[in-house]
């Protein structure tokens, strides 16, 4: 694999695992919607490092995790697909004030849930694209 692509592929899983690792530090902090936003962002990286390693060209700019399973051509088990469909609306949610309210993450069980569940899809994720955790 060409040097560049590889370099990119684990730019993006890099980043994808520390956003993980970052998604647990906001729930533990009570930071709950940050953290749905984080475990949105750590499963749109890990989605974009296997675009690279399956097109071995750049992503294309979205955030939207559907989006990439189908430029993957992911056939990811209905529990996987009902969680990316789960933290996709967390990444606007987050970052817009009036999105907010169509969401309810003040409570550290719901935060948990979503952060358990990314976890789950990470994994799933990293199987499919042979990705060392």
């Amino acid at each position: 694999m060409e040097k560049s692509v590889e370099k990119s592929i684990q730019a993006w899983f890099g980043q994808a695992r520390e956003d993980l690792k970052t998604a647990h530090a906001l729930l533990k902090s009570k930071r709950y919607t940050w953290c749905a936003f984080v475990c949105q962002q750590s499963l749109e990286k890990c989605l974009k490092a296997g675009y690279v390693k399956i097109h071995k060209k750049i992503p294309p700019y979205t955030h939207k995790l559907e989006y990439l399973c189908q430029l993957l051509d992911l056939r990811p088990p209905e529990h996987i697909v009902e969680v990316i469909i789960k933290v996709d609306k967390y990444y606007i949610a987050a970052r817009y004030p009036t999105y907010k309210e169509s969401i309810n993450i003040s409570r550290k069980d719901i935060a948990a849930e979503i952060y358990s569940e990314t976890k789950e899809a990470f994994q799933w994720l990293c199987r499919m694209f042979a990705f060392k955790k």
